[in-house]
């Protein structure tokens, strides 16, 4: 195996392969390291998404599960959402992360399992290669034009390049994986209140064949609490999943973090670019990574490819990445981190207040601004009707989302 690549991408999750497929597409040699033993194992997200995205993304549909309808509950409070066509969705991870792989190496990328980076070489200000310790348990060292950063939650890369700390504000969550016979597989809950999930949510995800993710996130250091024990007591808590998940039982647990802060202030430097959740690019709004991460994949690749064919990978050169993802989703991840901050402090009264005046929005309106497409028109419906929030300090909020709608992007 050469030690000299044009790409080298740490991290096979969604992120990583998507990287490693659109550079090997454009003909550079690619390789991708991965630090466990197969793809998409073990699985560390829930999965929720949207048809429209997966369509986007050319995932076939065998990959994700369709979900007309949409719970929203509270301490006090129900509100229930049909989509016809169905417009959210539950992906199955680990087939969705195996077929990206799949598709990275039929473009000519080399995928490595079991390799673990243990240091970056930096030389002259540029980041040349990494070291490893592959399957055998040696240490190899290998070269590239340009890495990638597509390690998730620790940005094994970027911490060691000084592109950013280790995250201080995350999301914890724990979920079962559980065959449910009763539980109906399109219906789809999210559940609010200081019972379920202080500082954050639980969650209900069917994605076929009975299968069912029952899972609760929590907020770190807003709450100091253990996902895992409210986990245990969400069907006892919640009566409308009671029968539902009556004689069922896990088949699986999973446990992961997501990155709470927002994006980094730069996912650029001489021969290196962040992209995914080491970048900051999930919407923090509801923890949701999947198909941001692959998108901002596919940009880094793209770019990494520009660079590697100027035969310039400078860090003024690689900001152009900086620049297209700011274009693209910069002011809506601004947004999210906003209501997220402001949500993650709700009490229960708080919550039952916001699922009434979400019980007076359309399906169309609660679906764009849970897939955290904000714009003027979506504010300006929320307040045509919930014309109550003129006269509170919702309205204020409201205007500060304006506010960085219409402003210029960062970058």
């Amino acid at each position: 195996m050469s030690n000299d690549y044009d790409v080298l991408i740490v991290g096979g999750g969604p992120a990583g392969l998507s990287a490693a497929g659109t550079a090997a597409k454009h003909g550079l040699r690619t390789i991708a390291l991965e630090r466990q033993n197969e793809i998409g194992y073990p699985i560390h997200t829930s999965g929720g998404s949207w048809i429209s995205d997966m369509k986007a993304l050319e995932v076939p549909t065998h990959l994700y599960h369709p979900v007309s309808k949409v719970i929203f509950l509270s301490p006090q409070r129900a509100v229930q959402l049909h989509y016809d066509p169905a417009v959210a969705c539950v992906v199955d991870v680990r087939g969705l992360y195996q077929h990206l792989a799949q598709c990275a190496i039929a473009a000519g990328a080399t995928l490595r399992m079991r390799h673990t980076v243990e240091q970056t070489l930096i030389e002259n200000e540029y980041v040349v290669g990494v070291t490893a310790k592959n399957h055998k348990s040696e240490r190899v060292t290998l070269h590239a034009a340009v890495i990638i950063d597509c390690s998730g939650f620790s940005r094994h890369v970027g911490v060691r390049s000084d592109m950013g700390e280790a995250c201080h504000r995350y999301g914890y969550g724990a979920e079962y994986d559980m065959y449910a016979p009763n539980y109906p597989q399109d219906e789809l809950f999210l559940i609010m209140g200081s019972a379920c999930a202080p500082s954050g949510y639980a969650w209900a995800f069917p994605h076929g064949n009975q299968r069912v993710r029952l899972g609760v996130g929590v907020l770190h250091p807003d709450c100091d609490d253990d996902a895992r024990v409210y986990l245990d007591s969400i069907v006892q808590h919640v009566p409308q999943l009671t029968n539902k998940f009556k004689d069922a039982s896990p088949i699986e647990f999973h446990t992961g973090l997501f990155p709470s802060e927002g994006p980094l202030k730069r996912f650029s430097r001489a021969g290196l670019l962040l992209a995914g959740d080491a970048g900051g690019h999930g919407s923090t709004l509801v923890g949701e990574g999947i198909r941001f991460a692959m998108y901002s994949g596919q940009m880094a690749g793209a770019v990494a490819a520009e660079a590697v064919k100027a035969g310039n990978t400078s860090a003024s050169f690689l900001e152009r990445f900086d620049k297209k993802w700011h274009a693209r989703f910069g002011r809506d991840m601004e947004i999210a981190y906003m209501i997220n901050k402001r949500i993650a402090r709700y009490s229960d009264e708080q919550w039952d207040n916001a699922l009434d005046l979400m019980a007076r929005l359309t399906p169309a309106q609660v679906a764009q601004a849970l897939r955290g497409d904000f714009t003027a028109g979506l504010v300006m419906g929320i307040l045509a009707r919930n014309p109550g929030l003129i006269a509170t300090s919702g309205r204020k909020f409201l205007d500060l989302v304006l506010e960085h709608i219409n402003k210029p992007s960062m970058v």
